[in-house]
Order: C-alpha cells, then sequence, then structure tokens
C-alpha cells in the first residue's frame, strides 16, 4: 500500500510494469527471497478479487526478478547449530532451583533431543494455543521407563493435525545434559497445573530473548539452532539420515543440508568409501 499511495496507484489491479517496479523497490532493503514472497501476496489480492494471475506469463517480472537474484546473490544465511558444549556452558549460567531457569532448561533439552521448532513448544503473538503448543499433558512420564515420550499434535508439516507425532525423549541421568530430568524438575517446581496448560510457561519472545543473553548475543544462535543442532548432532554420531528424517518429521530431505555443518563427517565419507574403492590402472 506503500508503494501505491507513493505512485497514486490502486493495488488492485495492477499491471505487469507496476509489478516490476514494485519489485525493485522492495530490493532495496529486502533479500530476493522476501521479495517474491511479497509479489506473491500481490498475486493472491488479485486472486481472491477474481482477477485471475496478473504477471503469470510476464517476460519484464520474470527477469526483473532474475536480475535482482543475480544482484544481490541468493545465499541462504543459515544459523549456527546447538551444540553439547554450548548447551552445558548455557546451564552453568543457570539457577536451576528456580521454575523460570528450570522451565527455560527443560526448553532447551526438549528442542534439541526432540529436533523441535520453536512454534511446539511457545506462543507467539497470537497467544497460547493448547491445540498446537505442547501441554502437560502431552508429555507421557511412565514408571521404569527409559524415556519420555512427548506427543506433538501440531507442526509446520502437520497443520492439520491429521496425525500425532510421537518424540521420545531419553533418560540420560547422571549426565548434566538428561532431557527427562530436565523436565522432571521443571514441571515440578512450576506445582500442579491443569493437563491443558502450558508445558513452558514462556512467550517465544522470551525465551528468544534470554538465549540472546546466555549465548553473549550471538547473531547466528536462535531458537532453530536446537532443531539444527540435535540433527547435526545425530549425522555427527552415525545415525541413520532416514531416521533423522523420522525423528525430525521432515517431509522432504532439508535436513541433509545439515551435513554441510559437519566437514569432517563428510571428509570420512570420502576416505572411507570413495577413495579406498578408487581403480590404481
Amino acid at each position: 500500500m506503500e508503494f501505491c499511495n507513493k505512485l497514486g496507484i490502486p493495488p488492485v489491479p495492477v499491471t505487469e510494469r507496476e509489478v516490476a517496479l514494485f519489485a525493485t523497490y522492495l530490493a532495496r532493503r529486502l533479500k530476493p527471497s522476501s521479495v517474491r514472497q511479497y509479489i506473491n501476496i500481490v498475486r493472491i489480492m488479485h486472486l481472491e478479487a477474481g482477477l485471475g494471475h496478473p504477471f503469470e506469463q510476464s517476460w519484464l517480472v520474470k527477469t526483473t526478478l532474475r536480475g535482482i537474484d543475480r544482484e544481490k546473490g541468493r545465499e541462504v544465511v543459515r544459523k549456527s547449530p546447538m551444540t553439547p558444549s554450548l548447551l552445558l556452558a548455557i546451564k552453568n549460567q543457570l539457577n536451576l532451583t528456580l521454575p523460570m531457569d528450570a522451565v527455560f532448561w527443560a526448553a532447551c533439552l526438549v528442542m534439541f533431543f526432540g529436533l523441535l521448532r520453536r512454534s511446539n513448544l511457545f506462543s507467539d503473538a497470537k497467544g497460547f494455543q493448547a491445540d498446537k503448543q505442547l501441554t502437560r499433558d502431552c508429555f507421557l512420564i511412565e514408571q521404569d521407563s527409559h524415556c519420555i515420550t512427548v506427543l506433538v499434535k501440531w507442526s509446520k508439516n502437520n497443520q492439520f493435525r491429521e496425525r500425532v507425532h510421537k518424540v521420545n525423549l531419553p533418560v540420560l541421568e547422571p549426565h548434566p545434559l538428561c532431557p527427562v530430568a530436565a523436565v522432571v524438575s521443571a514441571f515440578r517446581l512450576q506445582g500442579p497445573q491443569a493437563p491443558s496448560s502450558p508445558a513452558f510457561s514462556l512467550t517465544a519472545t522470551a525465551f528468544a530473548r534470554r538465549l540472546r543473553y546466555l549465548v553473549a548475543g550471538r547473531t547466528d544462535i536462535s531458537s532453530h539452532s536446537f532443531r539444527r543442532g540435535g540433527a547435526t548432532w545425530a549425522l555427527s554420531c552415525g545415525v541413520p539420515g532416514e531416521v533423522i528424517k523420522v525423528m525430525g518429521d521432515w517431509k522432504s530431505s532439508a535436513y541433509l543440508a545439515y551435513v554441510d555443518q559437519i566437514p569432517q563427517l563428510t571428509l570420512d565419507y570420502y576416505r572411507t568409501k570413495m577413495c579406498t574403492n578408487l581403480p590404481t590402472a
């Protein structure tokens, strides 16, 4: 709307030339991938108005977007993976006798070992949603069990809740990174709660702010670092890729992008699988 107001044109309908101008206007401050997302909104607005796709076969729009890609590049900057060493450094700064510190720490380990997204645990601006975020009754703690089973009812890959993804968190006591011990301690310190109450009484913003402080302001670490870190650590430990895909509930092979975080792993494959089988004559 800001763009349209500056040019004195209506937002619907627009010409392909105006769409190309809008793309270059956005490219001053946005990444090429974000420019495409904004341009797609223009398409949706026209379809909702019953006007059809305004630039589906537009050579002008297509080459403008290609030129933006070439000029700015399309490199994807990923967050660094969380590591066990960094987790221990975070734990050493917490007072785990305090309920909020215990909840924060339990959330860290659940995301790392469960390969979960931030949206599985924390509420955002819309507030807590019991049908999306984890609640107390999503954690099945059984006596004499070697794990806690977490029932994930909703995720980015399961937006219509047609299935329940089960995550098993292992008992690692007396190791300081035991996720089961962290969850049990957090629940105990918070006291009795209703089954449908939030498992982790933190907002996404509050968690991100605390995490940034504990990692000394590192911009390459975020809540997504736990999911990346869990998958990266599993790969480095030799867990088969297909098993990791199931653990993280990936529909695609996106988890394979994490291999680039483990150069030693790929080097070992070169040495043990490829180089040893090369002919000598």
